[in-house]
């Protein structure tokens, strides 16, 4: 009976054992399910929340910017922002561990600066824009490290000045591209409100959608394309790759490619070839090789002929990055 009893207990705890496995299972697959849909293009506005600074909500326009912003179902907060005129990015992220789901705040780098046109230009004519678009980066990476965008409003109202212009077209231009140069600030010149409101719009939902986008192109170039060509550890698909390089050349087609890569099998063979000859010569040699077209009755032999070996050397040879292939 003892030994009964045991056996029973042992089987009531296999049993247990296993239920507990499934419920791990299920919440495992639950929790990346709902990690999964958090990752989808269309959701990313549930996880994204939009941080307007007071002073431009409540300026000319703001009213207005926010209703766009909440008419696409984009989260928005007013707050008092370290810079003012300032838009910040906060993103909330799923991540699944041990069948849970474990939500984290992320602070986004990006943050949209609108200034007024006249400050912009009074920091050129001062020579001092890098200095304060600098001060203004510093101040909103106390946090985090911070991307700026620039947004420039009213430039018409400044170059249309008659009197007493600020700056002129000239300076202005040279004063935006110094500071894409040397502080990597993109800037964008605003004519109304109605303008930045777009931009806004337009700048929060590419940022929202820019996880889904890095997660759909991380293997852009490792086979994501049906027709992309490998090469394995063991050499196998090199030749094959030669022979799609060479057909990028203007009117080399795959034929002619297959046909050079059987006498030169590589870049470097064929490279060498190119070095060790007179040009002229190269253009011969290679122009006489036979091409075979087709198969059985229908099957032909042409050459390559001079003006595909002429393209083909040029490419290979040319010194000048400014010299078009003929």
């Amino acid at each position: 009976m003892a030994s009964n009893g045991k056996a029973k207990t042992e089987a009531q705890m296999l049993r247990e054992q296993k239920r507990i496995e499934k419920e791990k299972e299920k919440a495992s697959r639950q929790a990346q399910a709902a990690v999964a849909k958090g990752m989808r293009k269309e959701n990313w506005m549930e996880y994204m929340t939009i941080l307007v600074d007071n002073k431009i909500a409540s300026g000319t326009g703001g009213t207005e910017l926010l209703t766009a912003l909440e008419l696409e179902n984009m989260k928005c907060e007013v707050v008092c922002q370290p810079l003012p005129n300032t838009i910040s990015f906060d993103r909330r992220e799923l991540i699944a561990t041990n069948g849970t789901i474990v939500k984290t705040k992320i602070h986004e780098e990006e943050v949209l600066l609108v200034e007024q046109a006249e400050v912009i230009a009074e920091h050129i004519r001062a020579g001092t824009l890098l200095e304060h678009v600098s001060r203004c980066c510093s101040i909103m990476s106390e946090e985090v490290k911070s991307t700026v965008t620039l947004f420039i409003m009213g430039l018409d109202r400044v170059m249309k000045k008659k009197k007493g212009t600020i700056v002129n077209r000239a300076d202005w231009e040279a004063g935006l591209i110094d500071l894409q140069l040397k502080r990597n600030i993109t800037s964008y010149c605003i004519k109304n409100n109605a303008e930045l409101t777009d931009n806004i719009r337009m700048f929060c939902k590419a940022l929202g959608e820019r996880p889904h986008k890095l997660r759909a192109n991380k293997d852009l170039f490792v086979g994501a394309h049906k027709d992309s060509l490998f090469v394995d550890k063991d050499g196998r698909g090199y030749l094959q790759v030669w022979i799609a390089q060479l057909q990028e050349i203007r009117s080399i087609n795959e034929a002619i490619a297959s046909a050079v890569a059987q006498i030169y099998p590589s870049p470097q063979s064929f490279s060498n070839f190119i070095r060790s000859t007179d040009r002229q010569k190269a253009v011969d040699i290679l122009a006489d090789i036979q091409v075979r077209r087709g198969v059985g009755v229908l099957a032909n032999v042409r050459r390559v002929g001079p003006e595909a070996a002429k393209r083909l050397v040029q490419f290979f040879s040319s010194t000048d990055p400014n010299e078009g292939i003929s």
